[in-house]
């Protein structure tokens, strides 16, 4: 599976109500090291929700600060994290919340 196949998905929680659609991968560079490269990353978790530009930016993470203009507006943006671990595969093509 490559990472862009998971861009856009549908994902829906355990009680069967739609999250959102993911908007970007979060990973983590813990595999065996790839002579200069550095470690290999593997997928932690997903951020799930209904606003994009916000979570493109950035602005729904509590650590960044401004433009406060654009923060006001698209901070409100609930995201949710989802770990990989707790993600299943439907043959539709959605993703499903197992845990």
């Amino acid at each position: 599976m490559r990472l862009s196949d998971l861009m856009g998905v549908t994902v829906v929680g355990r009680d069967g109500h739609e999250l959102g659609h993911v908007h970007d991968v979060e990973m983590v560079a813990d595999g065996p090291t790839l002579g200069p490269f550095g470690p290999t990353l593997r997928v932690d978790r997903l951020v799930v929700g209904r606003g994009s530009i916000g979570a493109r930016l950035g602005l729904d993470r509590d650590e960044v600060r401004g433009p406060w203009m654009l923060k006001a507006i698209f901070g409100r943006r609930r995201l949710h994290r989802v770990a990989w671990t707790d993600v299943q595969r439907a043959a539709d093509g959605t993703l499903h919340v197992i845990r």
